[in-house]
């Protein structure tokens, strides 16, 4: 018995079991799997066929010939079951004019007029009724194909690209056995029917796949897949057929080897970048725009939640949906808005084990509760996939969900792949952000620390007053200088408190940027009062000179006071390190359409090593005791505002930092 041919049965019978295995609840995995059974079946014959022990030929084409009269009728159940329709009793009533079309061809190779009585293997014999065989059964495959694209039409979603390829696979293969069986004893050709049952089984098997398979491919991707393979091989194929014409006396071996290496990969790149740049479509265009659009809100962009958002947006672009949600993990679940997936569920277990899930591959799947409870969740919330981004403990920082698409059409394996790249992208960024976040945050508990303790001598003068004042209230109450003391000096002393109090607690506040429109001298004068009484104890002087007029930025209140509180803080633990007379110099100029912002010291200094480094994070000099990321964080902050800071390179002594603000024209 033929060994290609015993290859056919036994991958005839694997496709059919592993497909009935990985779902044997769904249609069209048993309806593949009778079919799989039965082109076993009809393999089995024609290998027998074909042996040449078979002592009689003619009755083996009959019978096999007989057996191939079905095969549409079982196409056609599985173009039903791709549909939706159940595998059952009433499919079959619905098939009465397939079914009686093949009994009636199945009749036909029994008779004479099929093959005639005197034919032999020396002297084969094909009667009228063997054309109107071939006619019939090509007619039933084209009429299959027409049925199948007009299903398309009115299909959506997963059932509309198991149908096309349905279109694409069960039909060619059709096509191909009538034609190989036709044209082999017109041509004289008898090893091209001998090849019908690989060439069967290689159509049969890739359409098996391709509607099991739990990575959905679309038409295109299909088509630009199959037109690389045939390039590959032909490019290789062309290759070797001139490197056999060359004679080794003429060159050497090796040196046909190296040319024949360097010659495929120079023209199959040449040929791949042209058929990737003729199959380019609209869709490709705008993947690529969004990628891009992804790269650059990751450049513009840094607030997480505003992020966030724009990522959710771009999203529901690209994917055609109504609405797209970024879940965050928290302590207890995964949420965003009203959609929530609590931690160690089945569904939440399986989804972070895959990776990426859509209600198609869940489907071609076996039945497990964790899958089953994984495409209930994305049934309720009508979720077309699921992905979550990457991370190296088995848990994800956040989850991308998507909604099924207008359309109903599934996300396809290309698609999913582009998407699990672009939330790479997205969770580089939103890590970066959320670190630097809590950098800030961090930054700011160090500097409300380091003023705590001054700040504590700042608030008890005006208590003290308040205190004296209250204890001689019960003797001085009706006298018209307490009174006046009383109305003047108890509201003031109290707001002041107030302020330094409101403040300090600010600095430890988790802060989300508020853009609106206010004056740079404002910030910076409430924002030393906070910093005076450190200087004080430090014996540094402190002057002020706010001359930028106009002043008015559209900015983020407390991030400029962060700014501002950080240079200061930075330079007046400069100055500390020297003995003679310390100053720090806050002051503010107007410039063209920008307002400037300089930090003076007279301390030693930044060493040239560090400069180099200034702005990154954990760069630090021996003047400082933090870790290096208030310079870090202020340059980040005041790249928020559109703006720059930079070190002003002096010859004296000492250190100046000048940031500048884009400046609000006055309103007329």
């Amino acid at each position: 018995m033929n060994l290609s041919n015993l290859i056919a049965i036994a991958a005839s019978l694997g496709v059919g079991c592993g497909v009935f295995y990985i779902n044997p609840k769904r249609a069209i995995n048993q309806s593949f799997f009778v079919a799989s059974v039965y082109v076993a079946a009809w393999l089995l014959c024609f290998t027998w066929l074909i042996d040449p022990a078979n002592p009689d030929p003619a009755r083996w084409i009959r019978i096999t010939s007989a057996i191939g009269a079905f095969i549409p009728l079982l196409l056609w159940i599985i173009k039903n079951c791709a549909k939706g329709e159940r595998l059952g009793l009433a499919s079959l009533g619905r098939a009465a004019v397939w079914l009686a079309a093949a009994a009636a061809m199945a009749a036909l190779c029994f008779s004479d007029y099929f093959i005639p009585a005197g034919s032999s293997r020396d002297h084969p014999l094909h009667g009228p009724g063997w054309t109107i065989f071939a006619i019939v059964n090509a007619s039933a495959y084209l009429l299959l194909f027409i049925q199948s694209v007009a299903d398309i039409r009115k299909c959506d979603g997963i059932r509309r690209v198991e149908l096309q390829t349905l279109v694409f696979g069960g039909a060619a293969s059709g096509f191909a056995a009538v034609a190989l069986t036709a044209l082999g004893p017109i041509l004289g050709l008898s090893y091209l029917p001998r090849s019908l049952p690989l060439i069967i089984v290689a159509f049969y098997s890739f359409t098996a796949w391709a509607i099991t398979t739990q990575k959905v491919f679309d038409g295109r991707h299909l088509v630009r897949s199959a037109l690389n393979l045939a390039l590959s091989i032909g490019i290789t194929a062309a290759t070797i057929g001139l490197a056999l014409e060359v004679s080794p006396s003429q060159v050497a071996r090796p040196v046909v080897v190296v040319a024949c290496a360097a010659l495929i990969t120079m023209v199959y790149n040449r040929l791949n970048i042209r058929l990737l740049r003729t199959t380019v479509t609209g869709l490709d265009r705008q993947s690529l725009a969004v990628r891009a659009s992804i790269v650059a809100a990751g450049r513009d962009e840094y607030d997480y939640d505003l992020l966030v958002r724009r990522y959710a947006s771009l999203l529901e672009v690209w994917s055609r949906t109504e609405r797209s949600y970024i879940l965050t993990g928290s302590l207890e679940f995964f949420a965003s808005g009203e959609v929530r997936l609590p931690f160690l569920t089945p569904e939440t277990v399986e989804l972070l084990k895959v990776r990426w899930a859509t209600p198609e591959s869940l489907l071609r799947q076996r039945e497990l509760p964790g899958r089953t409870a994984l495409l209930d969740f994305m049934r309720v919330h009508d979720f077309g996939v699921l992905v979550c981004a990457p991370s190296d403990d088995g848990f994800a920082p956040f989850i991308v969900a998507l909604r099924v698409r207008t359309d109903r059409s599934p996300y396809t394996w290309s698609e999913i792949k582009m998407l699990r790249e672009w939330v790479d992208l997205m969770e580089h960024t939103l890590s970066r952000i959320s670190l630097t976040r809590q950098a800030r945050e961090s930054e700011q508990l160090k500097t409300a620390g380091l003023l705590g303790a001054s700040l504590a001598h700042e608030i008890r003068n005006p208590l003290v007053a308040l205190k004296t004042i209250a204890q001689s209230a019960k003797t001085r109450y009706h006298d018209p200088e307490f009174k006046r003391l009383l109305i003047d000096l108890v509201p003031t002393e109290i707001e002041r408190i107030e302020g330094l109090v409101s403040g300090l607690m600010d600095l430890g506040r988790p802060q989300h940027p508020h853009f609106e429109r206010v004056h740079l001298n404002e910030i910076v004068e409430n924002s030393l009062k906070l910093v005076t009484p450190k200087a004080l104890d430090d014996a540094v002087k402190l002057t002020c000179l706010l001359n930028a007029s106009p002043d008015e930025i559209n900015a983020d209140r407390a991030s400029i006071r962060q700014v501002i509180l950080n240079l200061v803080m930075n330079a007046i633990q400069a100055v500390s390190m020297i003995e003679e007379h310390r100053e720090v110099t806050v002051r503010t100029m107007a410039n063209f359409g920008s307002v400037v912002l300089e930090i003076a010291d007279n301390g030693p200094g930044i060493p040239p090593e560090v400069r180099r480094k200034l702005f990154q994070p954990f760069t630090t000099s021996n003047k400082t005791s933090g870790i290096g990321l208030g310079l870090a964080i202020s340059a980040d902050l005041v790249k928020l505002h559109n703006g720059q800071i930079t070190l002003v390179e002096r010859d004296n002594v000492g250190t100046t930092f000048r940031v500048t603000l884009p400046c609000q024209q006055p309103s007329s």
